[in-house]
């Protein structure tokens, strides 16, 4: 058995600017790390703990540990082998070594992720983001990594502060409505590139079935696989105090993985980009979201 020992330090200045690269549909940026080349990482709220790609995990001749079965969002049996990762280094290519902010010895079960669409070889989750407040920037597409201790990031005057709760270790709130169904608890997943995806017991409230109309069948890709997911467009969601028009609504056809639970409800980066600015507070139990 492997100890977790991740170790985050931070920049002198207390936070650094990423910029975001594709694909964009979820929240991704590139970190320098072992081996000498860039690497793609996935700052993933939905996902705990952090991961390594199986494959850069041998290529690095990573230490290693036990192995085990975890749950997906679509899948109940995810493979994996602990796994430290050396270290990794988070800031611009412009910035200075003093400007980024770094992770050693990063607790990373080593995980199959050639069935993604997109190629990553590290997905930052829950272990290292809940020492951390994000700001996500979708007008400049650059995400800030801060020390809780900087305080709540500014936003503009249009800016709304949420109440943040945790389904397990995922942030989430409650204020979401669905074609006026109240959605007692929706997580916030920086990992999906969807905008909303339901379980198929609330999809089942909402009308949402492959036979029923304005459906579309997709399919739908996470870790240890994926399955079909019918869709459809609904004309208004209300998130808070925001309504949002025309907002397709995802659920599973197969009730398996973490999305397969009764009531559960997942908001992603499609509707996350709805907005200017997307803030996730960990330590202050607090969401912002500032309109566009």
């Amino acid at each position: 058995m492997v100890e977790d020992r991740t170790l985050i330090e931070f920049p002198a200045q207390g936070a650094t600017t990423v910029a975001l690269c594709e694909p964009f549909g979820v929240l991704c940026c590139q970190a320098s790390g072992p081996g000498g080349h860039p690497l793609r990482v996935l700052i993933d709220t939905g996902t705990d703990p952090s991961a390594v790609d199986a494959r850069l995990a041998r290529r690095l001749a990573l230490p290693t540990g036990g192995s085990g079965i975890g749950q997906g969002a679509a899948s109940d049996t995810v493979a994996f082998t602990e796994a430290v990762f050396p270290w990794l280094r988070l800031g611009n290519g412009d910035a200075s070594g003093s400007q980024a902010l770094t992770i050693r010895d990063l607790y990373a079960p080593a995980l199959d992720l050639s069935g993604l669409p997109f190629a990553v070889g590290v997905v930052i989750g829950y272990s290292v983001l809940r020492h951390l407040t994000l700001r996500i920037d979708f007008r400049t597409r650059s995400l800030v990594l801060a020390h809780p201790d900087l305080g709540f990031p500014p936003m503009g005057a249009a800016g709304v502060v949420m109440p943040l709760s945790f389904f397990e270790h995922f942030p989430a709130i409650g204020d979401l409505v669905i074609d006026g169904i109240v959605i007692p608890q929706a997580t916030i997943d920086t990992g999906s590139n969807a905008a909303i995806t339901v379980s198929p017991d609330l999809a089942a409230r909402l009308g949402l079935h492959k036979d029923g109309a304005d459906v579309r069948i997709v399919r739908g890709e996470g870790f240890g696989g994926g399955g079909e997911v019918v869709r459809r467009r609904f004309d208004q969601v209300r998130l808070g105090p925001f309504t949002l028009t025309d907002i397709d609504v995802d659920a599973p056809l197969a009730w398996a993985g973490d999305l397969g639970r009764a009531s559960r409800a997942n908001i992603g980066m499609h509707l996350l980009a709805r907005f200017a600015t997307v803030i996730i507070d960990y330590g202050r139990e607090q969401a912002g979201f500032e309109p566009l």
